[in-house]
């Protein structure tokens, strides 16, 4: 009788150890540009997260809080951040923004095994990091992509614009590396430093060879004022932006949208698919007046995710554990966008698009 009570009191200990170590809340912390030049991108990614996690009913919702903290798309900044996120609990970091920012918190990431799951940076140091599952396709999947088309439409006198910082040279040597195996190297370079707008430099510089193509590895607001600039020069040249490069405010900075194409790692947010007519709603009843960006979808897409992992999040509820359901995340999460994971990353098509009769069209 007396083994029998014992069994008893140690279910019930093992029972109530599992029943209080899950977390009275899960927070998930994210540091991203929510004022200067990067306010637009920061925000989108910000109310993409919410469009899909106040709009959806989602079990044990009040337990899962997202917090979002300005850095400015600062190394410094982010990195202010991510220590109080660490010194506040945190149970993930989510969405962090940028090369260069998310580069120069991951010495800390690292140190104290911190999970980051889907920044906004294709980053190819990123796929090779345990402590990291990547959302969105690699840099280097968009500049095959894009190197692919012009080669086919033979264009091969290609330049770049890129800023100058991590960044950047993720752009300048995924490209290099890309045009060596077609025997093809840059025509020209020009660079810029990352929250300014001095492009004379470049503009001199990439001129000089009379490129087809300029490949813009760059914010939105350089890319405009570049293009802009360059069409002083050549009217005729092609523009190819990365997906960093934020389309939608690219567009309303530009008064003519032609001669531009627009690399992307999500589907276009008005096709007729069911994710997105799902991202439109729910952003319109979080707020009318916010506009729909490939950021936004982007971001719903990946809270999605992460919030089915929190589903079957169950004992020892760890930062591991919820890494390993995200990695086994079902190929048929969503409606006609491909998932799989593979090379640390669950997207790996991107997509090529031009702006046409006030919206993008993808480029087969």
């Amino acid at each position: 009788m007396k083994k029998i009570f014992l069994i008893l009191f140690l279910i019930i200990i093992i029972i109530s150890y599992i029943l209080f170590s899950a977390p009275k809340k899960y927070i998930i912390s994210s540091s991203l540009p929510l004022s200067g030049i990067m306010k637009n991108m920061g925000e989108s990614i910000k109310y993409g997260t919410l469009a899909y996690y106040n709009n959806f009913n989602i079990p044990n919702k009040e337990k899962i809080k997202f917090i979002f903290k300005d850095d400015k798309y600062e190394p410094d900044l982010m990195k202010t951040n991510i220590i109080n996120f660490y010194n506040n609990n945190s149970f993930l970091l989510y969405g962090l923004t940028g090369t260069p920012t998310v580069k120069a918190v991951l010495p800390f990431v690292n140190e104290h095994s911190i999970f980051v799951f889907a920044p906004f940076t294709g980053a190819e140091f990123l796929r090779k990091n345990k402590n990291v599952v990547n959302f969105r396709a690699s840099y280097k999947d968009e500049i095959e992509h894009i190197i692919n088309y012009l080669l086919k439409k033979h264009i091969n006198k290609i330049s770049l614009l890129y800023q100058n910082d991590d960044y950047g040279d993720e752009i300048y040597l995924h490209l290099c590396d890309t045009l060596k195996k077609h025997k093809l190297s840059l025509s020209s370079v020009g660079t810029y430093e990352r929250n300014t707008y001095l492009i004379d430099s470049a503009l001199n510089s990439i001129s000089s060879s009379k490129p087809q193509a300029i490949i813009l590895g760059s914010t939105a607001e350089i890319a405009a004022l570049f293009i802009k600039n360059y069409r002083k020069i050549d009217k005729n040249v092609l523009f190819i932006t990365i997906s960093f490069v934020n389309p939608d405010k690219l567009i309303s900075l530009i008064k003519n949208k032609n001669n531009i194409i627009f690399s992307e790692v999500v589907p276009y947010y008005k096709a007729n698919i069911t994710e997105a007519k799902n991202y439109l709603t729910s952003l319109h009843k979080l707020n009318p007046k916010t506009e729909p960006t490939f950021y936004g979808f982007e971001s719903y897409l990946a809270t999605k995710i992460l919030i089915s992992a929190f589903n079957h999040l169950t004992f020892p509820y760890t930062q591991e554990h919820l890494k390993k359901i995200i990695k086994k995340t079902p190929k048929n999460i969503f409606k006609d966008i491909p998932i799989e994971y593979k090379n640390n990353q669950l997207l790996n098509k991107t997509y090529l698009y031009k702006y046409k009769n006030n919206v993008f069209k993808e480029i087969q």
